[in-house]
């Protein structure tokens, strides 16, 4: 879930039409706040859109937008609420047994548990599958400026922006039940990273950065040796033919090559939490970028 408040400009001495991702809810902040649209689950499960008059009499080729006057400087509100949540991608796991060993398919009469299967038709080679520690379930989506504001006219400018990220991780049978049975035990990376941005406010606090957790935790928890790194050793043939000196071939001496110290890049960087979880967290965290902030 995200509530953004988005500030833009237009530049041009005459009006401009901007048309947004029917995904977001938004609102224009000016007048009475009647330009709005905002999205629904149904029953069923399906999304579905409700569009207000004032914004559909304004609307051009059919888009769902807004206009801008000339030299205008607007607010717009965009937000994912839990009535039209986004569904975050998780990943899964199998142990060594595959997926042997799992509950599936519980079944609850008035909130209590009265049946589940479990999977048991594996081989006779293993007696034991291995130990949990917490995986990581979710991969990042990362975000810039450049690929959230995609707009090609130049006289349309994103002033700035500032808003909340709610991340909700909810254990389904646990959260909608009576019986509290069951638990999760797993990481987490931060669901949206905005490349631009300054983010802040996380809480509750993230456990330690993805690169602890790759190279330290994962290793020490599970009780398995990490890789060794080894240094590469570079030499250079001989050559005879050729010397590198500092003088140019017309014999005019020039100053020495300036020397660039190469930080290592060990990837990406970014908050993980590591959860043990009986119902439902939520993972918060705010965002800010403005035109003048030099990112």
């Amino acid at each position: 879930m995200v509530d953004f408040n988005v500030t833009l400009v237009n530049t041009a001495p005459y009006p401009k039409y901007v048309f947004v991702n029917p995904r977001y809810d938004f609102r224009v902040l000016r007048g009475n706040g009647s330009e709005y649209l905002y999205n629904y689950r149904t029953a069923t499960g399906e999304l579905q859109g409700a569009v207000s008059r004032e914004l559909l009499s304004k609307s051009v080729n059919y888009l769902v937008g807004f206009w801008l006057a000339p030299y205008e400087t607007v607010v717009v509100n965009f937000r994912i609420t839990e009535n039209s949540s986004y569904l975050v991608p998780l990943l899964d796991f199998n142990s060594p047994c595959g997926d042997v060993g799992r509950l599936t398919k519980l079944t609850y009469e008035n909130g209590t548990l009265v049946s589940a299967v479990l999977e048991n038709n594996g081989g006779l080679d293993s007696l034991v599958c291995g130990s949990v520690y917490p995986r990581l379930i979710n991969r990042p989506t990362f975000l810039s400026v450049r690929s959230m504001f995609p707009i090609l006219d130049r006289n349309v400018k994103v002033l700035k922006y500032e808003g909340l990220v709610d991340f909700r991780i909810t254990n389904v049978p646990n959260f909608n039940s009576r019986d509290k049975l069951f638990h999760v035990f797993f990481a987490v990376a931060q669901p949206v990273i905005f490349l631009d941005g300054e983010t802040y406010d996380y809480t509750p606090n993230y456990t330690m950065t993805y690169q602890e957790y790759l190279q330290r935790f994962v290793w020490g928890y599970s009780g398995v040796k990490g890789p060794a790194k080894r240094a590469v050793n570079v030499t250079m043939p001989e050559n005879n033919l050729f010397k590198l000196t500092d003088t140019l071939i017309s014999g005019v001496r020039v100053g020495s090559p300036v020397r660039v110290d190469r930080k290592p890049y060990n990837g990406p960087d970014f908050p993980v939490w590591v959860v043990f979880m009986g119902d439902r967290i939520d993972i918060t965290y705010r965002v800010s970028w403005n035109n003048n902030s030099g990112r």
